[in-house]
């Protein structure tokens, strides 16, 4: 596992299209388990208002107040969109999580947007509320590049 000192997110295990090009050519693949397939399903949706394809308030329930205010911040600025109309989706590349302690799951992701890479960071962490009796994830930190 890698310590980025600068991001202070842990890197673990990678999760991507790579990985099972990797798995073909007799390499081998990280080991899929329920924080893989979260951490790229809370990553996509979190792409996908980022660029504008979702509508930012469907993360409402999902984020702490600070969260949610810095992903507005970041749609009005239109950080990951082209520059034009019909310029390409952003891509979800690659998506790297580790979890440094129950119920808490930290991801990084690097994201396609035209011929440029960026990348975002983010935490889950586990909360019960009172209309809710099981745990639910919410996103409670965000980091972006850009």
């Amino acid at each position: 596992m890698v310590d980025t000192a600068a991001t202070g997110v842990r890197i673990g295990r990678v999760h991507s299209l790579g990985a099972t090009r990797a798995r073909q050519h007799g390499g081998t693949a990280p080991t899929r388990t329920g924080h893989n397939t979260l951490a790229r399903h809370y990553a996509v949706r979190l792409l996908e208002v980022l660029s504008g394809h979702r509508v930012c308030d469907q993360l409402a329930a999902l984020a702490t107040e600070d969260v949610y205010d810095d992903v507005r911040t970041l749609v009005r600025r239109r950080c990951l969109h082209g520059p034009g109309p019909g310029t390409a989706r952003p891509v979800l590349r690659r998506v790297f999580d580790d979890s440094p302690a129950p119920g808490v799951l930290e991801v990084t992701a690097t994201v396609g947007v035209e011929e440029r890479l960026e990348f975002l960071a983010f935490r889950l962490e586990q909360h019960r509320t009172p209309r809710r009796p099981e745990p639910a994830w919410r996103f409670t930190a965000l980091e972006t590049r850009w």
